[in-house]
């Protein structure tokens, strides 16, 4: 993806601030997949998909699998099909266009298709998305920074904030980009057939991290351990009163506890973690590695985290320990790419087995 600053300049000054306009981000753009084949998917059992219109002033919304009917409304509908990277090879090949962000923060790519004058109303999210038009033209009308306290209207199932008044607008044809940051209000209507591919990137929930941190050190704390306060100890001026030298004692204590015990795997657990299992039942998975190459599946979510003596290598919220010698591997696997199947089990064969085991791996076989 190119895009229109440097990239210094994009994380110091865009990346979860504000939004970027990249034109001709992809230039000479083909879209991966045809309007056709997104209905083809949507209409697979195991493929998440949905439909958003809406009738008489009212937004409705239906859950797929989808008949060949379904594409045939009289209002202007949305079809939109939401990890298409799972089941698409092309699509997939997207994921690795932004090498600038982590590729642990990847979530997923939806794609929607869109009839002339279509979108799925004013809304916000909690998430970094780039929209990339891949066909006809799209209208995006961005508003301000929204948060809990913005009015939000639910409408069959649909989280829409009212209908607001743009502060800028951008007309995307196809290969241009926009990103925009979790919070931002932000409306696309489809000017023609158009479809867009959305890139969003995940962020874990501070409660998350939180409660997964004090379980990891609960773990392994010494449940006989109590609190010293000798340092804090004084003659009470007020009795019963707790000071703000016993808060600090304590808090001293808790902070020492964690940085003795605590080995930041939880942090690796976390951002990979599949949120749905079930979506993971996908073609990728069915078929059994024995292709000349091999990369990641699509499906998966992996990470690593060096350490003294061991790489630790996350797969979909389980971690192992990897001998250093597997860094040389793990890393074009997470930049996307090919790796020779029978070098990677003859050089790192402990690295292989691990993901082979958690169905990570997929060759050239794969459907």
């Amino acid at each position: 993806m190119k895009l229109p600053v440097p990239a210094e300049q994009f994380l110091a000054e865009y990346w979860q601030q504000k939004p970027l306009f990249c034109p001709q981000a992809f230039p000479d753009f083909k879209p991966p997949l045809t309007p056709d084949e997104l209905a083809g998917l949507a209409m697979e059992p195991n493929a998440e998909s949905r439909m958003v219109w809406q009738h008489a002033g009212s937004w409705q919304q239906q859950g797929g699998p989808f008949s060949e009917d379904a594409f045939h409304k009289p209002d202007p509908w949305t079809l939109l099909v939401h990890g298409v990277d799972h089941w698409h090879s092309g699509v997939s090949a997207l994921r690795q266009t932004l090498q600038v962000i982590p590729s642990w923060r990847f979530d997923d790519i939806m794609v929607s298709y869109a009839t002339d004058g279509a979108g799925v109303g004013p809304h916000f999210d909690r998430y970094d998305v780039f929209l990339l038009q891949g066909q006809g033209q799209r209208e995006w009308r961005l508003g301000a920074a929204c948060d809990d306290s913005t009015p939000q209207l639910q409408e069959n199932g649909l989280s829409l904030i009212p209908p607001f008044a743009a502060e800028e607008t951008f007309f995307l044809e196809p290969g241009d980009a926009l990103y925009i940051p979790p919070g931002i209000a932000h409306w696309g209507i489809a000017r023609g057939e158009s479809m867009t591919f959305s890139l969003g990137y995940r962020a874990p929930r501070i409660a998350d991290l939180l409660a997964r941190q004090i379980d990891g050190v609960l773990s392994k704390l010494a449940p006989q351990l109590l609190l010293e306060d000798g340092a804090s100890a004084s003659i009470a001026s007020r009795p019963g009163e707790i000071t703000a030298n016993h808060i600090a004692n304590a808090k001293e204590a808790l902070q020492n506890a964690i940085e003795a015990l605590d080995d930041f795997t939880w942090l690796g657990e976390v951002v990979t973690e599949v949120a749905a299992p079930a979506a993971q039942d996908n073609a990728y998975i069915t078929a059994p590695v024995i292709g000349e190459s091999v990369r990641l599946n699509p499906a998966s979510r992996v990470a690593w985290m060096e350490k003294s003596d061991a790489l630790e290598v996350f797969v979909d919220g389980e971690h192992r320990p990897i001998p250093l010698f597997g860094m040389k591997w793990i890393i074009p696997l997470c930049q996307g790419e090919w790796v020779p199947r029978q070098t990677l089990c003859n050089d790192a064969p402990p690295l292989y087995e691990y993901l082979d085991e958690h169905n990570a791996l997929i060759d050239e076989d794969s459907p």
